[in-house]
């Protein structure tokens, strides 16, 4: 039943709601700020760009030159292994064929008189001006070193009397690798050097 009181509260209340609703601009605004932070909320998170990523070829030549080191320090380290390798076979087998102690299967005082009698050798019986000066030559036979023809020829020390065994052969690629040198090969004291294309190996026993 309406009464009078009845229709003053209902328009009241219309009034109250009116005054408290939103405005039609302000309930777009908000919609649109919803609508934003839903698209951004919806979207992976990106990644931090590494530096790989951000210079790719500067970490492509890093890389390329960290394999160029590492490969030529490899390649120095075998070279030095065969060289030292190479010298140690030298050195041990010149000792050996000194302690065998063979006579000399002919026996000249002059170097173009051996190299005359020793016709298989292609290379040059000339001494080096040192040997001599300190040495006298005895005489000489065939060996070889590390699979190449050489000469093994005695002579004895102007001073002490002692005989060492001096080895020439042709130089090659692989006996040009073997530094000059002087060392201890057991009781066996060696000299290794080069001259005129030809490669000297000098062997005395050691004085204690």
């Amino acid at each position: 039943m309406k009464t009078p009181h009845n229709d003053k509260l209902r328009s009241g209340l219309n009034d109250f709601y009116k005054r408290k609703s939103l405005s039609t601009q302000r309930v777009e605004r908000m919609l649109d700020q919803a609508k934003a932070k839903a698209t951004s909320a919806s979207l992976p998170a990106t990644p931090p760009t590494s530096l790989w990523q951000r210079r790719p070829m500067a970490g492509l030549a890093w890389a390329a030159s960290l394999f160029v080191i590492v490969l030529a320090g490899q390649f120095v380290y075998h070279q030095q292994s065969l060289q030292q390798n190479l010298t140690t076979l030298v050195l041990e087998e010149i000792a050996m064929n000194h302690n065998k102690r063979l006579d000399a299967e002919y026996e000249a005082t002059r170097p173009f008189l051996l190299q005359t009698a020793m016709q298989r050798l292609d290379f040059s019986l000339e001494l080096p001006a040192d040997i001599k000066q300190n040495f006298q030559l005895i005489g000489g036979r065939y060996c070889s070193i590390q699979g190449g023809l050489a000469a093994q020829l005695k002579v004895r020390n102007n001073s002490s009397g002692a005989v060492s065994t001096l080895y020439v052969t042709a130089m090659t690629d692989k006996l040009q690798r073997i530094k000059q040198q002087q060392t201890a090969q057991g009781r066996v004291d060696i000299r290794l050097w080069q001259q005129q294309g030809r490669f000297f190996g000098l062997a005395t026993d050691r004085q204690y």
